[in-house]
């Protein structure tokens, strides 16, 4: 099986992801991996490097979860309509206690286990370079 690198991942610039497998369809190459798991693959790393939530991390890490807005803003209580601006902020980073708010559900939903302390929480200024591999 062949295997490539993506630069880039679904527009987070400091990313890589190596050694992910892909095939030939009729349609051309695809990623022959089970649905969303290099989003969850990421989603992890973002929790665990403690990158800052801008709207574009927001986006993975939603679709890692497969939830939509509506039940995004329930389980942390808060407006739809809250939710619905972080992911079209693109480049702005998600407010520090919303930021706090969504790791914590998104590390709860991945099993990754937390710290629960604020500064274990709360994310770097800047986000570093990450290179992750798919198998």
């Amino acid at each position: 099986m062949r295997r490539t690198t993506l630069k880039h991942f679904a527009g987070l610039t400091y990313l890589t992801i190596t050694n992910v497998p892909i095939k030939d369809t009729e349609f051309g190459e695809v990623i022959n991996l089970k649905p969303m798991l290099l989003e969850k693959l990421v989603a992890v790393a973002l929790i665990e490097n403690k990158v800052p939530i801008r709207g574009a991390e927001f986006r993975v890490m939603k679709s890692a979860l497969g939830l939509s807005n509506e039940a995004i803003a329930d389980k942390l209580g808060i407006s739809r309509n809250t939710v619905l601006k972080w992911g079209k902020e693109v480049d702005n980073r998600l407010p520090a206690p919303y930021e706090m708010l969504f790791r914590v559900l998104t590390a709860e939903l991945l099993k990754i286990r937390l710290n629960a302390t604020i500064s274990d929480l709360r994310a770097e200024n800047k986000a570093k370079k990450i290179s992750l591999e798919a198998a």
